[in-house]
């Protein structure tokens, strides 16, 4: 974890909310899912013979039938290929496209600041450097010859790679990046072009309000860890083709790889051909043990953080520990934050900030969704340095109310159905359904979670919704980090004001 982003959209709550996971597991019935049938939900079409005496008078008369949805279920999908080594194939031949994403169950960290910059660049260099005999340019060429393409990420706790191309080609594709991944070559040229682009992205770090409030509210709310180090422009510019071979030992050794296959493949056939895949899979591992990541730990005072910044607009956002999935409150808190800031243009918050006193574009309230890390609720808008103190007031005004009086049956009513009916939006592609079944694997999701998730969100209930606003929207706990003019921020004294050179964590 390098930086904590704001969410940029309000409506992202309710997608946010459908990454959840069930507590408890519980014996749930589901529709058998066939590739024929996902075809046909995702972009197959329906016929009927409609004639004008069908059609209602007048659009107020218009009948839509209940909605009924069942997600995709994961077993439907699932396959193991070897001892360790499993995922998820869903077939979808309206495209002749196919997407392959192998996850790298292995934590990956340096141990000292030192390694830091390097260790940044090494997901991007077992790509870029090209390897088992294959030079860079040689491999930008034949991949753009058939408009494909493979990526590379390394972090905390996945290494990954990804695979996109048309079917008739994955075959190739598949060989050409056993090559490359598993005998990188590090190309000295290409680091240095890596490295320049990582020296002008540090230069440029602070360069706008939304980037240096992200960093201001990593700096007020967490303790030094190494997952939050930065490295300098001296760093970056030291880093040598050693440094990054050294780091890179081992990304794709895991003893658990967990994979995402989708688009115009046979399930049988890719099986056939992932376990010749995999079979002699072979890289160079990590010579020790490497360590597992430390949590992330608050350490925060509550009260305001100003970095001083001549705009006209300051950038606000407010925090609060949450909680870390899975954990009971979770629900019910992605119900109230719907209702209070995170239904777009239905919330409380942007009904009273935005539309009936016009002081910002955008106000919104979002919950953390973390499996691995404590959470936290944010509130966070940009509105005039001179209504700053009145937009806050407003804020709060709205959150106490709700905490104290609750949300009305309608409200209540709009943010489950508006939760649920956003479900489907999860598994709009053939890519996006293996990805989030693969990704749920390795979090430890059970199988039934997102047939249970419709259960859970239409059990919250408005004293819960109360309860949530009061426990973790609450104004005494926030740290609320601010960028703009200082000198027109006195009616919100006392804050501190944190240097602008002092937000890295070294």
């Amino acid at each position: 974890m390098k930086t904590n982003y704001l969410i940029p959209a309000a409506a992202f709550a309710a997608l946010l909310a459908l990454t959840s996971c069930s507590l408890m597991p519980k014996k749930s019935s589901h529709i058998k899912h066939t590739p024929d049938m996902y075809a046909t939900a995702v972009g197959g079409s329906s016929s009927s013979n409609v004639s004008a005496s069908d059609l209602p008078e007048h659009y107020s008369k218009i009948q839509f039938p209940e909605y009924k949805y069942v997600a995709p279920y994961p077993k439907d999908f699932r396959v193991e290929i070897a001892e360790g080594i499993a995922g998820y194939i869903v077939s979808d031949s309206t495209l002749p496209l196919v997407d392959f994403t192998v996850y790298f169950e292995e934590s990956n960290l340096p141990q000292v600041l030192k390694d830091e910059a390097a260790f940044e660049m090494v997901g991007t260099m077992i790509r870029r450097g090209a390897g088992g005999g294959i030079t860079p340019h040689v491999l930008e060429d034949s991949l753009e010859f058939v408009s494909a393409s493979i990526s590379t990420s390394v972090g905390t706790y996945l290494s990954a790679f990804d695979i996109n191309s048309l079917s008739k080609d994955f075959p190739s594709m598949l060989e050409l990046a056993k090559k490359v991944l598993t005998a990188p070559a590090f190309d000295k040229n290409q680091l240095e072009v890596v490295k320049a682009n990582y020296v002008t992205a540090y230069e440029r770090r602070f360069e706008t309000p939304a980037k240096v409030l992200s960093a201001l509210k990593a700096k007020v709310n967490y303790a030094p860890n190494p997952r939050l180090w930065d490295a300098n422009s001296a760093e970056y510019k030291a880093v040598t083709a050693a440094d990054v071979k050294r780091l890179a030992k081992g990304v794709f050794s895991s003893k658990r790889i967990v994979f995402a296959l989708a688009g115009d493949v046979n399930k049988d056939s890719a099986v056939v051909q992932l376990k010749k895949f995999f079979a002699d899979w072979k890289v160079e591992p990590s010579k020790a043990e490497k360590p597992k990541p430390t949590p992330l730990a608050f350490a925060r005072k509550p009260g305001v953080y100003v970095v001083d910044k001549d705009i006209t607009q300051a950038n606000i956002t407010m925090n609060q520990p949450f909680v870390q999935r899975p954990h009971p409150d979770y629900y019910p808190t992605a119900v109230a934050s719907f209702i209070l800031g995170g239904g777009s243009f239905s919330s409380r918050l942007m009904n009273r900030v935005r539309s009936d006193e016009g002081l910002a574009y955008s106000v919104y309230s979002t919950v953390g969704n973390d499996y691995r890390d404590t959470a936290m609720t944010t509130i966070a808008l940009q509105t005039k340095v001179e209504t700053v103190d009145f937009a806050m007031k407003l804020i709060f005004e709205e959150v106490e109310k709700l905490a104290k009086d609750g949300p009305t049956p309608e409200e209540l009513s709009q943010a489950k159905k508006s939760l649920v009916e956003s479900l489907p939006s999860l598994f709009d592609s053939p890519a996006s359904t293996a990805s989030i079944f693969a990704k749920g694997e390795l979090l430890g999701k059970s199988d039934n979670h997102y047939i249970d998730y419709v259960t859970e969100i239409n059990a919250v209930t408005a004293e819960q919704v109360k309860a949530m606003i009061a426990k973790y929207f609450d104004k005494e706990k926030m740290t609320i980090s601010i960028v703009g003019p200082v000198a027109m921020f006195d009616s919100l004294k006392p804050f501190t004001v944190i240097p602008l050179d002092s937000l890295e964590f070294r």
